[in-house]
This record gives structure tokens, sequence and C-alpha cells, in this order.
């Protein structure tokens, strides 16, 4: 046996079956070997690399199960906006971005980031009159931090053709008294928008984006992302140049992360087209496999576009939000991923949503019992029991955020009232339902820098004191949700998820353990990350 890394001296926490162990030895991109100290030092010839924990803690690579990591790194290149507590603030922030940049007129200017909920000085969201004031030289997208949203000014809307007679299925454009568009552009017709810009963005492009992002991502100890790259900031989606980008970084590789990717395919037609191709879910090798399908039911809380049972207890004149599909049509559309392969992926946040979509699922996976599928519901936040139960009697996994259960408590509550929100990211009893739960952070959807922070995530769920203290889970439930619950989701058990011989040597050192007792775990740090073996993050 040829061991080229050793790591010796450690408290490894192998996520299988509870069990730890003191050192594992690696032989190329995989482990040979868990056990003792002496038993892989006695494996060891003089070119292997040793490292001594002295003491620290190994975890596996951990796995983000939702996130949008072209989207996350071109944020990096855009306007910043998280943060911002006016509107006068917000508009200072582009106009500066614009001079500092000396950004040519005629060309694009995108931000990401903004929450309309923070501002002291207005109660909505900004209109293409307030952006018109940033300038009326330069298009102008500025995208919520929910992804959902976007606002324009006037120039954008005449580059692209918007009108008063515009409409888009499942989405809206937003109208003055006198029914001309008013620059807020929501949900499906958000995502026809970007498709207008005519923004060309190149695989130069798409793999300096890839690269900005895992790199971050990195630092957090993430090794493996369940991504999908059409729902981004000023980037409407081409599978093909995405997967150019891939295949390119890869051989030069400057790929740290291992991708999952999710394949936007919101119509019909888009589905039929793609299953005339050969991809299939699992298609691929352990650096890039093609993931599920994703769907969108519905949108978010924070701007009223999550779709509810009943209204939302904040608007005067009520309001469900928006259902993207008719029930057919979702039902349809699940019956013929399940069919042909694919794995299925939607985002519901509203109760309705999660009712139209569990209702789905369950009618599907009646009707085709045998088919193994693994199929997935994003965010989870809002439901009931019964959806509960039916969700888990169909073997359906979440994808949950957990750092969201710390900070968007007074949100809720605020949009749905005390009693509503009674049912609301109930992670304790989605477990004991029998529902296999994963953590991701949804990245750039979330309004934080460290909103990928791993252990952030963890203490969230765990340390459950501000909101319905019932619903925590256990360290360990909550590790789990990152490692081999996540690799489950993604049908890749057998090579990742655990510490164990045979899987690939994907692991992170820690600054301390999360299952000692008393340690604060949103302190604790990733001291070093590394995938197959190879070191690609330290502190």
């Amino acid at each position: 046996m040829d061991v080229t890394l050793a790591v010796v001296n450690g408290q490894v926490i192998t996520m299988k079956d509870h069990q730890q162990a003191e050192a594992f030895a690696v032989c190329k991109d995989r482990i040979v070997k868990v056990g003792t100290t002496q038993e892989i030092l006695a494996l060891t010839n003089p070119m292997t690399k040793v490292i001594d924990l002295g003491g620290k803690t190994v975890l596996p690579g951990f796995i983000d199960t939702h996130l949008h990591i072209v989207g996350y790194g071109f944020a990096f290149e855009a306007v910043d906006l998280l943060g911002v507590k006016s509107m006068k603030e917000l508009i200072e922030r582009c106009k500066a971005y614009i001079e500092a940049n000396h950004v040519a007129e005629g060309t694009w200017v995108m931000g990401r980031g903004f929450d309309q909920n923070r501002f002291a000085d207005v109660e909505d969201f900004p209109t293409s009159r307030d952006l018109n004031t940033i300038s009326d030289k330069h298009p102008i997208l500025l995208i919520r931090t929910c992804g959902h949203i976007g606002i324009v000014n006037d120039m954008a809307l005449q580059v692209t053709g918007v009108d008063k007679d515009t409409f888009i299925r499942g989405g809206s454009f937003d109208k003055y008294a006198d029914g001309t568009p008013n620059g807020v552009i929501r949900e499906a017709s958000l995502e026809w928008f970007k498709q207008q810009m005519a923004y060309s963005r190149t695989v130069e492009d798409l793999k300096r984006a890839i690269i900005t992002g895992t790199k971050v991502l990195n630092q957090f100890g993430i090794t493996t992302i369940h991504t999908e790259d059409s729902y981004d900031l000023g980037y409407s989606g081409n599978l093909e140049n995405l997967h150019e980008a891939y295949r390119q970084l890869i051989i030069e590789g400057k790929l740290t992360q291992r991708i999952y990717q999710k394949i936007s395919l919101p119509r019909m037609e888009n589905l039929k087209a793609f299953l005339e191709g050969p991809l299939r879910t699992g298609t691929g090798n352990d650096y890039f496999r093609i993931g599920p399908v994703k769907l969108w039911a519905d949108g978010t809380i924070g701007a009223h576009t999550a779709f509810m049972l009943e209204d939302y207890s904040d608007l005067p004149d009520g309001g469900i939000g928006i259902a993207v599909y008719e029930n057919d049509e979702i039902r349809d559309m699940i019956e013929l991923t399940h069919c042909n392969g694919m794995q299925m992926c939607i985002h519901a946040i509203g109760d309705g949503a999660l009712k139209q979509v569990v209702d789905a699922y369950d009618e599907v996976i009646r009707k085709y019992p045998d088919i193994p599928h693994r199929h997935r519901i994003v965010h989870c936040q809002i439901g009931n029991d019964e959806l509960y139960k039916k969700l888990a009697k169909n073997g359906l996994n979440i994808n949950i955020q957990p750092m969201q259960t710390e900070t968007d408590y007074p949100l809720i509550e605020y949009r749905l009232g005390k009693e509503r929100i009674k049912r609301c990211h109930a992670w304790r009893s989605l477990i004991d339902y029998g529902v296999t739960i994963t953590g991701s952070s949804d990245v750039p959807c979330t309004n934080s820098f460290d909103a990928a922070d791993v252990f952030i995530g963890i203490d969230a769920v765990v340390n459950r004191t501000k909101w319905l203290p019932e619903e925590s889970v256990t360290p360990y439930e909550a590790l789990e949700m990152y490692t081999i619950n996540a690799a489950y989701a993604a049908f890749e058990e057998d090579v990742k998820g655990t510490l164990e011989e045979g899987k690939l040597a994907d692991f992170v050192i820690a600054t301390g353990n999360p299952l000692q007792e008393g340690i604060s775990i949103k302190d604790i740090k990733v001291a070093q990350t590394y995938m197959g073996g190879i070191k690609v993050y330290e502190a």
C-alpha cells in the first residue's frame, strides 16, 4: 500500500455510526485506512507526508446542498448592497461604484444584496424613478438579497423592450398608477428579463466567478457544492458554457470544490428539450456531476412572493404571494422527470407551495413506486404536520439553510403572525418523522459574507434559544446535514460524507470539536481544508 498522506494524533470524527478515530491514511485521493496513530504510522514510507494534528479535530469535507456559485462569484464584482440601511445609501453606493470603476455609458451596472425591509427612509421597494437618479446613461439592475426580485431604471426597461403590456407567466412587472412599468420585477419575469439583457458572459467570465466563489467557500471547509447556476446576477444560464468552464478548470487543476450541478428547466418545453439529450442525474465524474432538475414553486417571505395558504398578516389588502405553477403542470413535470432517470429539486417556502409540491410528488410516487428518486424540496420553511408526514412517507429530502433559523424569525413573525410561525423551521419534528435534512447556505441569496460558515449554521439549529427551542437538533444531527445526509441527497454516500476506507480524502481540520460538551460551536474555525488529499485552504 503506497500511502501518500498520513493524518495522525487527532480527534477524527468519521460521521460513520458515531465512530471516532485517531488517524487515517490516504493513497492518492482516497482514504485507505482509518485507525490509531500507531497503525497509520506503520503504513508510512519516506515519501509519505505526515500531518500531526496535535489533538485537533478532523471532520469530513462539508457539502453545501444549495447555492449559486456563479452568482456568488459575480456578486463580488457587482455593487455590494449588503447591509444598506436606506434608499439614500443605496443610491450613494451605486453612484460611487460607477465613478470608482469608470463605467462607460451604456454599460450595465449591477448590484446585489439590498433588503428593503431594513430601509429607514422608505417602506417599499425602490422603483425606476429612484434608480434614474443614479444614472440615466447606464442600464441598471439591482437584485434583492433573496434573488427573486430585481429593480431596474428606465434605461434598462427601454434596452430590454419592457412596456406596459409585457407579461411573463409566474412573475410580474409592477406598475405605476398610469399602468407603465415601475422597475420592480418579480420571480419568472426577472429570469426572462435577464435573458433579454444581451449581457454576454464568456466561459472565461464563468471560470473567474467560479474560482472566486469556491475559494471563499473553501475557507468554511466546503469541498462539495450542489449549485444551480442559472438563477444568478445578470446571467440567464447556459449549461453548455457552464460545462465548458468546469471542464477547463478541472484540466487546469483550478477547481477546488466538487460540483453537483442543478439544472433550471422552468417549463415543460425546457424539460422536454433537455431530456432529448444524453445527460441524466449522476452523469459525470468525481469533480463534476449532473444533479437534479430545478424548479421554483414560489418566491420568498421577504418579498411577499412565497405562496401561502392564507393571507400575509402584514398586508392590509391581503395577498398570498405567487404560485409559479398550476397543480397539474407541476405534477406533469415531476412525472416526466421521475420517469426519465432525473432527480427533481423544487424551491418551496410558503405552505401553499409546500402543499402543492408535496401533493404532486405524492401522486407521482404512488403511480410509479418502484423508481428510485431521492427527490428534493429546497427551504421547506413553512408547513404543518400533515405535510411533514406526507413528505417523510414519500422519502423526500429537504435542503435547509440553518443560519436562517437564527436570522429570519422576526421577519417571519411579522409577515405571518405568532400562531402560524409555530410550525416553521420545524427541523426536530421533520427528523423525528424520518426526513433526511441537508444543510446549505443559498449564497448569494443570504445577507452576510459568512452565510456559508458551516459552524455558524450548525450553532443556529443546535442552540435555538430565540425561537421554538423545542425544534433544536443535536450537534451530531446538525453535522450529518452537511456530511452523510448531503452525500445521500446526491446518491454519493459511497464516495463521500464520512471518513472511511475507500472514500474520497475530502476533510476539514477544525480549531475545536463541535461534539464537545460546552464548546461554543459558532466560534469554531476551519484551520485547513483538503480535497482529494490536497490542501485547498489554510487559515
